[in-house]
């Protein structure tokens, strides 16, 4: 049986296979490094989203991850926020930044679609039979809660991870901009 050293290792070159799967962009003019940037985060999400079992690990070990496949990633990463402008001292803090919403907002996403795979149904039946639940809970507060719920109930729930997803990473990339005019 391995010892908890040899299991850590193991982990750590399991992780490191699958960040092997993205494909980080050359590095684009200061005009595009966001579009780049959106592109290796959605595909870090669609990557923790194929294997869920990594989430756990990429939140518990937190954002350091030294194998050569997930170093790629970061250079990467950091190519882009050093082509766009940003400061030295700026870049890993940059990468920090993209990296802690990411991973937070995939770890949560992908529990919550575990829980809904455990259940045996797809996530549509899942939402559909949770909603008057909700419905009723909401009832007695105040009305944008209501309305905001309202107003998804028709949108298939793929559709909403998908627009909270990158309505988020928008806004942590409008934060990161606003640096580069600072």
């Amino acid at each position: 049986m391995a010892n908890k050293d040899e299991l850590i290792e193991l982990i750590e070159l399991v992780v490191d296979d699958v960040y092997g799967e993205l494909d980080v962009p050359s590095v684009a003019g200061r005009d595009q490094w966001s579009a780049t940037v959106v592109r290796t985060a959605a595909d870090l999400r669609a990557m923790v989203l194929r294997h869920p079992w990594i989430a756990p690990e990429l939140s518990q070990v937190g954002l350091v991850h030294i194998g050569p496949n997930a170093l790629r990633t970061a250079s990467g990463l950091l190519a882009r926020f050093e082509a766009a402008g940003f400061p030295q001292d700026e870049t890993e803090r940059a990468l920090g930044t993209l990296m802690a919403y990411v991973v937070g907002i995939v770890t949560s996403e992908a529990a919550y679609l575990s829980l809904i795979a455990r259940s045996g149904r797809t996530e549509q039946e899942w939402v559909a039979e949770v909603r008057p639940a909700f419905d009723e809970a909401a009832r007695t507060h105040p009305p944008p809660l209501r309305e905001a719920s309202s107003a998804r109930q028709d949108a298939h729930p793929r559709q909403i991870r998908d627009a909270d997803f990158a309505y988020g990473l928008e806004r942590v990339l409008d934060g990161l901009a606003a640096r580069l005019g600072a």
